[in-house]
């Protein structure tokens, strides 16, 4: 981190208080057309699921956040679910933004990425109540964890990760660190590569919608 300045973190927020999106520092890819700024609700943004089994809306971030020379990475989202909580969802930071995917999902039981490296939250509805933690790295899937932590319609919740330098994680929700539940991962991703802030949903049959108040990222200066 730069110790010649006061400014030595490098900080992304966005509040989403613009009527449309910001296509400078995000990328859409979605199935389903419907994704827009919610005004009414104090500038959110929503992830339309119209129920189209195997659709998947992502919102993307860039791709510059790079552990082994930033330090410690942050993020933070704050997220809910509208109309139904029978979806799919990830929450996290994943190397591939060129793609129209969901970085990981659980599928039968099984991890599944598309991300060769990625760490985040994953929501499921056909394969459970909670939301797990999960990683990748070099598409080596680790193991997900379940939170004991479950999603309530209309009812936001704040997803934080932290990225060490050396490609530990830890995870919280709600300010609680699911580490301590057995999350923690030890040199979990690969810190030569640059990470994305993603909030992605995989529709699951069901009109669903992700509604996104903030995404927040920082690491300090190379």
């Amino acid at each position: 981190m730069a110790s010649d300045t006061g400014m030595g973190k490098v900080r992304f927020f966005d509040d989403f208080l613009t009527d449309t999106l910001d296509t400078f520092n995000w990328t859409l890819r979605e199935d389903s057309s419907g994704s827009a700024i919610v005004e009414a609700e104090n500038g959110v943004y929503k992830l339309y699921g119209d129920g189209s089994d195997g659709d998947i809306q992502a919102l993307q971030g860039a791709e510059i956040w790079q552990p082994n020379t930033a330090g410690t990475i942050v993020f933070e989202a704050r997220c809910k679910f509208e109309t139904s909580i029978t979806t799919g969802a990830f929450i996290g930071l994943s190397d591939d933004n060129d793609a129209d995917q969901i970085p990981a999902d659980i599928d039968g039981g099984t991890l599944a990425t598309d991300a060769e490296d990625v760490v985040g939250f994953i929501y499921d509805s056909d394969e459970g109540s909670n939301w797990y933690v999960i990683t990748s790295k070099a598409s080596a899937d680790g193991a997900q964890t379940d939170t004991t932590v479950g999603p309530t319609i209309s009812t936001y919740q704040t997803f934080r990760i932290t990225v060490q330098s050396n490609g530990d994680c830890r995870f919280f929700i709600d300010g609680k660190e699911i580490t301590a539940s057995g999350a923690a991962r030890t040199s979990a991703i690969t810190t030569t590569v640059q990470f994305c802030p993603v909030v992605a949903q995989l529709d699951s049959g069901t009109a669903a919608d992700i509604y996104i108040d903030y995404v927040y990222v920082s690491a300090g200066r190379a």
